[in-house]
């Protein structure tokens, strides 16, 4: 599972439509539901469905959602924990 297909998702999950997660994402609405109808074919299921007001989370896309975020939430665990680690303190010493 690709971490980007998953970001693609919690953001439509999170704003309720393809346009308002493109927007969010600095994307194009075009490009979003590419990547969703992608996504639920890849995984052979519906994450969503689509109403007159958005987008809802299908079942299916419910349980993902925790899942996901799950994810996320050690994603940026991991990204903070290895920032900067390998710049090392660097110039010279100074004695005074």
């Amino acid at each position: 599972m690709n971490w980007d297909d998953l970001r693609f998702f919690l953001a439509v999950a999170r704003h309720g439509s393809h346009s308002a997660a493109a927007r969010a994402l600095g994307v194009t609405q075009p490009t979003i539901g590419r990547r969703m109808a992608a996504f639920e074919r890849q995984l052979g299921t519906k994450l969503f469905v689509a109403t007159r007001l958005g987008q809802d989370l299908s079942a299916t896309g419910r349980e993902l959602r925790v899942h996901a975020e799950r994810m996320e939430l050690d994603a940026l665990a991991a990204e903070r924990a290895s920032a900067g680690r390998d710049l090392g303190v660097r110039g010279k010493v100074h004695r005074r």
